[in-house]
């Protein structure tokens, strides 16, 4: 038995009934006019083929048609999408879907198969055929997008929330949400995952454990700061600090009797390289000390307990989001301190937060400027300070705050801080000898004679110090200052310039020095008396190398209220005093 022919195109166009019968009959008479081979053939296989084909043929062959055009579309490009909700039949013989497009436009497309339409449910991401026709798959997608701050339940499927910590919305909820919301999962001001094009919330993030969630606690290691070791003048800012927090923690009676504060604030002003960022650390290491004994748990396994803030982290150009960021700052310092720490021993104890507000001139400057955002910033500040607020009564916080500049910090700022102002000056004689030992105590000096090390380090401070403070010694002045209305110059010497950090500067330089000879010579050796004071030499010149007649303040100690009109550097020698010894006269 032959097998039957394949119907050609012709045919399954003229027994195509989805074409109009106008169409059909005006193509098959076409057909039956044409006097070609072709057509002649045509419809001689035509009237064979209606002799020997059955309607059942037919159907076969156009369904096997449609199942390669579906496997076509399958096959091409996809639409992604959100579904919606299934619509009403409406006596449509397939389930029609809403769905919202990836660009934010609605569609309603065609649910072919009945399993499909089943098992869809809000939110669920589908693909679309490339025309968006048809829903085809059903797909598992992480939900991603921005974080909002979910504000209440409208009803089953909206809820309002905030997004981008300002504007309020209304969203449509997942049923994945929806469910969470049901169960009461999900409170105000829990964070959702919503995507603002879809305007779809997909789910409610988990709460953070531990300490994660704290944006500006400082995590890294604690200082390895001893005051006794590494500070030549400690201030009486570290003493007092860390003895407010021992009588808080040990006898918090003591302190209730006399009526004063648990939270202490304190501001650190003084010149650059003062010592300001030692003392802080020498602050945070003693509290920790302290907490320690407390606690009996190590320092270093004590959980993070400072919060740092620099104006960087807040300074935003969206109008109202510095202020939320500083506000955030604060927020999270109180939260912190009023939670409970759980020992290792099971012990639940509060201890207390140290908040260090960096450069807070630029946070508190003074208000009235040109740049209204500051007087904001520091309104919010102000508010949050306030020490005779509620929050603050049983919470035990250390606010420290540093600047350069006092003069430009705002007046209610430091009477909110209740004149705890601790002024870093430069170095006098007696500190510099202070600080030079315990620098030089860090590195190893070039012994000579009999002389032990600490002999030696005592020697080549005094021979320093003497360089530097002596009355009749080679310090004739480095520069040389007119103020405006003045005619006689004042001089500035070195000792004019003595920071902390310039004496490390100059120790380091030292050090190196003694390293390259030692490497050179093959024999140990150490830092010597010549090789500090050119250390001090060198740093003294770079310094006064920058001067001009505006920034001079920032490096001496000037009269209140004196401008400078002119500044002259003074010709110093090239030869320090111990290599002017090295020459002797025949």
């Amino acid at each position: 038995m032959s097998k039957p022919k394949r119907p050609s195109t012709i045919e399954l166009v003229l027994a195509d009934a989805s074409a109009p019968i106008e169409q059909r009959r005006e193509f098959l008479k076409m057909l039956l006019n044409d006097p070609s081979p072709d057509a002649g053939a045509a419809v001689n296989s035509l009237f064979s083929r209606l002799a020997s084909s059955s309607a059942a043929e037919l159907h076969e062959e156009k369904a096997r048609e449609l199942a390669t055009v579906l496997k076509q579309i399958e096959d091409g490009p996809l639409r992604s999408a959100a579904f919606i909700e299934l619509l009403p039949k409406n006596g449509f013989a397939a389930p029609q879907a809403q769905v919202v497009l990836d660009d934010g436009t609605n569609a309603w497309s065609v649910v072919p198969e009945t399993a499909l339409a089943d098992s869809l449910r809000r939110g669920d991401r589908v693909l679309l055929d490339g025309r968006g026709k048809a829903v085809l798959h059903r797909i598992a997608c992480p939900n991603t997008g921005e974080e909002a701050l979910f504000e209440r339940r409208l009803d089953e499927r909206r809820v309002e929330l905030t997004l981008r910590g300002q504007e309020r919305h209304v969203y449509l909820t997942s049923h994945q949400l929806s469910e969470k919301l049901a169960r009461d999962e999900v409170k105000p001001g829990d964070t959702l995952v919503v995507n603002s094009r879809l305007a779809i919330a997909y789910d409610a993030l988990p709460g953070v454990e531990g300490l994660a969630h704290y944006k500006y606690l400082v995590k890294e290691p604690l200082p390895d700061i001893d005051v006794a070791r590494d500070i030549g003048s400690p201030p009486d800012c570290i003493a007092e600090t860390v003895e407010h927090v021992r009588f808080e923690l040990m006898n918090p009676d003591s302190n209730r009797q006399f009526g004063l504060r648990r939270c202490l604030m304190r501001l650190l002003a003084g010149v650059s390289g003062s010592g300001k960022t030692l003392a802080i650390q020498a602050i945070c290491a003693g509290l920790y000390q302290v907490m320690s004994e407390f606690t009996g748990v190590p320092v270093r396994e004590l959980p993070p307990r400072i919060f740092k803030l620099r104006m960087a982290d807040v300074l935003n150009y969206l109008l109202g989001e510095s202020d939320k960021q500083l506000a955030r700052f604060f927020r999270e310092v109180e939260q912190l301190a009023a939670e409970p720490v759980t020992l290792p021993d099971g012990r639940q104890v509060i201890l207390p937060v140290i908040a260090i507000l960096e450069e807070i001139d630029g946070l508190a400057r003074a208000r009235g400027g040109h740049d209204a955002v500051y007087d904001r910033i520091l309104t919010t500040a102000l508010q949050w300070l306030d020490s005779s607020r509620p929050e603050l009564k049983d919470k035990l916080i250390v606010y420290l705050g540093t600047t350069n500049e006092p003069e430009q910090v705002d007046r209610a700022f430091l009477r909110r801080i209740g004149g705890n102002i601790d002024h870093f000056k430069r170095l006098g004689r007696k500190a510099f000898i202070a600080v030079l030992q315990k620098h030089l105590a860090k590195v190893p000096v070039l012994q000579s004679g009999h002389s032990s090390a600490e002999q030696t380090r005592r020697h080549i401070a005094q021979a320093v110090t003497g360089w530097l403070f002596s009355p009749n010694g080679a310090d004739k002045g480095v520069v040389e200052l007119t103020f405006a209305g003045a005619t006689t110059p004042v001089v500035r010497y070195r000792r004019d310039f003595l920071t902390g950090a310039l004496v490390d500067r100059a120790v380091q330089d030292a050090a190196k020095a003694a390293r390259r000879e030692q490497l050179r010579s093959g024999s140990p050796g150490g830092v010597s008396e010549e090789q500090v004071m050119r250390g001090f030499k060198d740093q003294f010149e770079a310094v006064v190398g920058q001067l001009t007649e505006m920034n001079i303040r920032h490096y001496v100690d000037l009269p209140d209220g004196v401008r400078v009109a002119t500044l002259r550097r003074v010709p110093q020698p090239n030869l320090l005093p111990q290599e002017l010894q090295h020459f002797s006269i025949p």
